[in-house]
């Protein structure tokens, strides 16, 4: 009995022995709940003895992430809208809001469109530009300005097509158009997209800055409209030439290099010609020829009035040195067409021993022995000033007629060769300023169109246009390919934002402009030229209003969540 009266007593001692630990850990719990329940607020003393007060409401609308006393979207009223016609779900005034009313994409809204200028009447600020809501910027914490310092502020390449935004500019559809629209398939019109009449909201200044949104002005500065193409430089076809030899021959002597500077009119190099020595020796046979029909026809006249000739004599005499003068003419043109100096009718032909020399230039005679061998040289002359580009001749080469051996350019001005895109090309017109960015380079150079073509290539379906580019430094080299940036429009003084502040969002451009310091309006706008940095705002922003630029595409998903597969931006 002893025996089972101590087993029974065990788990008693063991129950004993963990009562006080299970009694702190249920306290610890105890005191975890009554904080979480009360926020971790120490009650007042008169709530410990008497009745507790009544809890206060918190200042948050959950819905929107925002303090409920300054929610635009639950209180239109702080906006300036009426209470009666908002549409609290979507956060616009019912009358315009497209999702609840999908008839007004169809119908319009009367009077909020500027035809003139492309954007909704209420969002134009050229019509109405007391809408423009100016500030400042605030200053970059990181010292980033809008345009890098280290950037000129003159307009970049452009690297896009620099045509104004045509889908803005849309009219809105006339009543026949509504008519034949379907309702369940609407098209996108930025007429009757109602996206302008959206605000974003945040909780906070913070928590913009939180959200990686930041913020730039709206400012003034040149921008042009520019349509880019690919190009390719040219020698000017009116200050190149290829030198060849007239007739066939063989390299005799080479006077110019590669790389040699001559003047109109040069020695380039001699060639030995058989035809040139039968060519000479033709002249002098006719020389002789007329200078016999010259005595022969003095002598027939002397005898004609002591009747020992006779008028038919004479008349034969007079004929045979009109045919002798015609055979030295012939002649004498046959050496000028070999590019032979050929003295005047009134200089008198050389004599045989002078016919080695005969026809070339002085500075030519000059460097030349006068026991020569060769009496059948002939000279390649530099038709023009310029640099030797090309030299194919080499002593003792056989070289052929109409072949050429030199080539010479005046690289001080070079072509420009531009495909300009069929769809472009309307827009281009002779004396537009051209600027030239060759690959793998940074040096531009700059010139004006001077020849548009008036057919399409069949191959590339492109336009042929013409500039010629100052290349007086010799940097521009030919055959040089890179893009050209013609320039179709230029504006000293732009309206201009930071390329990374505008957004699609499915029919029109749009800005966020800041109205207060947690508060974006959505704004439409029409787009002109662009830069590597700005972008040029035609309609719907002024001089000195605040945009959102990085980070702006946060407030875009914002006004789109509220569209989801309805309105303007639903696909069809």
């Amino acid at each position: 009995m002893s025996f089972l009266r101590n087993v029974a007593v065990l788990p008693l001692r063991s129950l004993t022995r963990f009562l006080p630990t299970l009694a702190v850990l249920i306290a610890i719990g105890g005191v975890g709940y009554w904080g979480h329940s009360n926020e971790w607020r120490a009650p007042k003393f008169a709530s410990l003895f008497g009745s507790p007060p009544a809890r206060e409401a918190e200042d948050w609308c959950a819905e929107h992430n925002v303090p409920e006393s300054r929610c635009i979207k639950c209180h239109p009223e702080l906006a300036g809208e009426a209470q009666a016609d908002w549409c609290k779900e979507h956060g616009v005034p019912e009358s315009r809001c497209t999702i609840c009313h999908p008839e007004i994409l169809t119908k319009g809204v009367a009077g909020d469109w500027c035809r003139e200028h492309g954007v909704p009447e209420s969002n134009c600020t050229i019509c109405h530009p007391e809408i423009a809501i100016k500030g400042e910027a605030p200053k970059s914490e990181t010292g980033i300005t809008i345009l890098p310092p280290d950037k000129p502020e003159t307009t970049a390449p452009a690297s896009t097509s620099g045509k104004a935004d045509t889908c803005s500019a849309k009219e809105p559809p006339t009543p026949s158009e509504t008519e034949a629209l379907i309702p369940s398939k609407v098209p996108k019109e930025p007429a009757t997209c109602q996206t302008h009449a959206l605000r974003v909201q945040f909780a906070s200044a913070d928590s913009v800055k939180k959200a990686g949104v930041s913020l730039g002005g709206v400012v003034e500065r040149p921008m042009e409209q520019t349509v880019g193409a690919n190009a390719e430089t040219r020698y000017d076809q009116t200050r190149f030439a290829e030198v060849a030899a007239r007739v066939p021959g063989v390299v005799w002597r080479v006077d110019r290099q590669l790389g040699d500077e001559v003047r109109k009119g040069d020695v380039l190099a001699l060639a030995d010609s058989a035809e040139v020595g039968r060519a000479k020796a033709e002249l002098l046979t006719a020389t002789a020829q007329r200078e016999l029909r010259e005595k022969s026809l003095e002598r027939i006249s002397a005898l004609l009035p002591q009747k020992i000739s006779t008028e038919v004599e004479l008349q034969e005499a007079q004929a045979a040195l009109r045919e002798a003068g015609i055979r030295v003419f012939n002649s004498r043109q046959a050496l000028i067409n070999l590019g032979l100096t050929v003295p005047t009718e009134n200089q008198q032909t050389p004599a045989e021993k002078d016919l080695q020399l005969f026809g070339l230039p002085d500075q030519v005679r000059a460097s030349l022995d006068s026991g020569a061998p060769s009496a059948n040289l002939v000279p390649l002359l530099a038709p023009l000033d310029g640099t030797v580009i090309q030299r194919d001749a080499v002593e003792g080469k056989v070289i052929e007629a109409s072949k050429p051996v030199f080539a010479i350019a005046d690289t001080r001005r070079m072509w420009l060769m531009i495909d300009v895109p069929q769809s472009q090309i309307s827009r281009i017109a002779i004396g537009q300023a051209v600027n030239f960015r060759p690959e793998r380079s940074d040096e531009n150079a700059h010139g004006k169109i001077t020849w548009m073509s008036t057919g399409v290539d069949d191959q590339t379906r492109t336009v042929k246009v013409r500039a010629e580019l100052d290349n007086e430094d010799g940097r521009l080299l030919a055959s040089t390919f890179g893009r050209a940036d013609i320039t179709i429009r230029e504006s000293a003084n732009a309206v201009a934002v930071p390329t990374s502040a505008i957004q699609w969002e499915g029919c029109c451009h749009i800005v966020f402009v800041r109205l207060t310091d947690d508060i974006f309006q959505t704004r439409k706008v029409k787009l002109g030229a662009r830069d590597a940095y700005f972008t040029e705002i035609v309609a719907g922003l002024l001089p000195g209003e605040v945009v959102a630029t990085t980070g702006s595409h946060v407030l875009k998903s914002e006004i789109l969540k509220s569209n989801l597969g309805a309105g303007c931006c639903a696909d069809e």
